[in-house]
């Protein structure tokens, strides 16, 4: 396995993250339930296989998914890299700060977290700042190795970089349907050489071919910007969605897919791979199999055609969707800045 630069942290990361949404998981999850036995031979494949990043959250299933996925590497901890996302800390709770972290660390039965993110920032710019200090203690105190960020934009990334806070990897959307980061965050985590880990690359099974209509796809599903948020109450970005466009466009990565003999949803996580400034692309597995299919995938190198043709397929919802990053928001309420 090539592995790549996380940023300028002086780690190497796979060029697939295994994403731990699922872990842990019931029946009452996002995603269904998954058991501990899944969870163990999914990881132990997962390192078997050269895997070294396992992305999880505070917010996965209350907890379940970090507990999870601290059994799965129990005995083979120093293995893995584990890239842990806490929310946005309330101004009356930072003193309690390192206690969270603690708490985390005993969910994942480690005594350190090797990369610890802000999971979403706030238009709070003192709460921010705040977070940041907090976030740079637990640091010092030896408990995160290295601070990372997630949904971050520029100028949230300036200003942590103005604190001294030198996150070392931005985890972002990133897909052919969902290319808001390439206009301005892209271009800057590239310039200062911080690692951009790319998160939903088959925007949530969409980009693999699974749903022969749009009102297939689960409402859960269809909340994001890509769809006319006048037909589901969940949506909350107020837009009309690319609901004319976005049938032709998967029709058309169908044909591409034929032709490059891959699989729409493979071929999709190889553009997500193959582009400039991606360390690592996250994504989520139910079965042995499915881990190893997207492994092969991330790994894939795609040929400068394909990589245009894509681009072109592409490029008309990107002109309608914007810079917007923010997958569940519009630009006017865009968290990501």
């Amino acid at each position: 396995m090539q592995y790549r630069p996380l940023g300028d942290s002086g780690v190497s990361v796979s060029p697939l993250t295994v994403g731990c949404w699922s872990f842990g998981g019931d029946e009452r999850s996002y995603w269904g339930g998954q058991s501990q036995r899944e969870v163990d031979q999914l990881v132990r494949e997962a390192l078997d296989l050269g895997v070294n990043l396992f992305d999880t959250a505070f917010m996965y299933n209350e907890g379940a998914s970090e507990i999870s996925l601290g059994r799965a590497l129990a005995g083979q901890r120093e293995r893995a890299l584990i890239c842990n996302k806490i929310p946005i800390v309330p101004h009356e709770e930072i003193p309690a700060y390192e206690d969270k972290i603690t708490a985390s660390l005993k969910r994942l039965r480690t005594d350190y977290i090797d990369i610890l993110m802000i999971h979403w920032p706030t238009r709070d710019e003192r709460l921010l700042r705040e977070n940041l200090e907090a976030i740079l203690r637990v640091q010092q105190r030896g408990l995160v190795h290295r601070i990372g960020v997630s949904n971050f934009g520029v100028r949230t990334l300036q200003i942590a970089r103005e604190m001294g806070v030198r996150p070392v990897a931005d985890e972002l959307a990133y897909n052919l349907i969902s290319r808001g980061i390439e206009k301005e965050i892209l271009p800057y985590c590239v310039k200062e050489e911080i690692g951009v880990v790319a998160y939903m690359p088959i925007m949530q099974g969409i980009l693999t071919g699974k749903f022969d209509s749009l009102g297939d796809i689960p409402p859960a599903r269809r909340r994001t910007i890509h769809f006319d948020s006048r037909n589901n109450p969940a949506a909350r970005h107020g837009g009309p969605g690319v609901e004319t466009e976005l049938p032709e466009f998967l029709t058309k990565l169908s044909e591409l897919a034929r032709q490059s003999g891959m699989t729409p949803g493979d071929l999709s996580i190889a553009w997500v791979s193959s582009k400039p400034g991606i360390s690592s692309v996250i994504a989520g597995c139910r079965s042995v199999d499915q881990l190893r299919q997207n492994v092969r995938a991330a790994e894939t190198p795609l040929a400068a055609d394909m990589v245009s043709l894509l681009n072109e397929a592409s490029e008309k919802i990107l002109g309608l969707l914007g810079p917007n990053a923010d997958l569940w928001e519009s630009p006017a309420n865009s968290r990501v800045w």
